[in-house]
């Protein structure tokens, strides 16, 4: 039996994710379209962008690679920037600007296993596949810039996210709260 879940996404994105035991197929309302992967990956993230002018790189589709993490089993995980276009299609530069997540980086149940973040200064985030035992699921704060070849540049921030559980409890409640992922707690 499969279970079906919505989620809403930045920029106004609905997905319907349906998981089918260890195969997840993600359909995008807005569109029609779907896709699947047997993988425990995958939809796309919320991102917030500005630019310069309006020409350069388009920071307004950019999504987390993986934007859904699992299983919780406190590894380090690769997210990429994805969807940032540039007007004239030159090369473009992503750096990682800023990891942050909505849970304590120790957090009650988590496994003590920090950092929970690293890649700031390079193109690629690591991020922990873990959540506090007690919460809704850990979400991922990263923010970035896209710089093209003419130095032209944008900035964004994506999210990605650990669910608590694969039920009921899959899409984590935001905090409102911030902490760095990259910093050791004392």
């Amino acid at each position: 039996m499969s279970k079906l879940m919505y989620a809403l996404l930045g920029a106004g994105a609905l997905v319907a994710v349906a998981s089918l035991g260890s195969r997840f197929v993600v359909a995008d309302t807005l569109s029609g379209s779907s896709s699947s992967s047997s993988t425990s990956s995958s939809t796309s993230s919320s991102s917030t962008s500005s630019s310069s002018s309006g020409s350069g790189p388009d920071c307004s589709g950019a999504a987390a690679g993986l934007g859904v993490i699992w299983p919780p089993d406190h590894t380090m995980v690769a997210e990429t920037i994805v969807g940032v276009t540039d007007a004239f299609g030159l090369q473009m530069t992503i750096t990682v600007t800023g990891i942050q997540q909505d849970e304590p980086v120790n957090a009650l149940g988590s496994g003590n296993t920090a950092p929970d973040g690293s890649g700031v200064g390079t193109p690629t985030a690591s991020v922990r596949a873990e959540r506090a035992g007690p919460g809704t699921g850990r979400l991922y704060f990263i923010s970035f810039s896209a710089t093209d070849t003419s130095g032209m540049q944008c900035s964004g921030m994506v999210q990605a996210f650990v669910p608590h559980d694969q039920g009921q409890g899959f899409t984590p409640i935001d905090t409102g709260l911030r902490y760095d992922s990259t910093v050791v707690p004392n």
